[in-house]
């Protein structure tokens, strides 16, 4: 016994009654409405992946921004180090001479 009955938003649905079983219910959409919903899918499912893309986009733009940052400070401050140590190994030959002359100057008055 095949009925069909009009639902509330406009659909036919179609049902067999089988004695002693529960029924079989089937929506029976039309091949352009499956199309229609497919097509609706399709561009949400598209729309998400651009969004997605755009997201990882922009987080790699914004690491290579840090990235150079980073970089940046981290060599002004190498370069700054590196005048510390070269300051600082001038100002010991400096001191290295000044105690020798020094010493000459003692051992020179130790003489006299």
């Amino acid at each position: 016994m095949d009925e069909q009955r009009q639902t509330a938003v406009g659909k036919k649905l179609t049902y067999t009654v089988v004695p002693g079983q529960a029924g079989n219910l089937s929506n029976s959409y039309t091949k352009g409405e499956t199309d229609k919903k497919f097509k609706d899918i399709n561009y949400i499912v598209i729309g998400v992946v651009a969004v997605l893309l755009l997201m990882v986009a922009t987080l790699l733009i914004d690491s290579f921004h840090i990235n150079s940052a980073i970089y940046k400070e981290y060599s002004q401050k190498t370069t700054s180090v590196e005048t510390s140590q070269k300051v600082n190994q001038e100002l010991l030959e400096q001191n290295k001479k000044n105690q020798e002359i020094i010493i000459e100057l003692q051992t020179q008055l130790l003489k006299k």
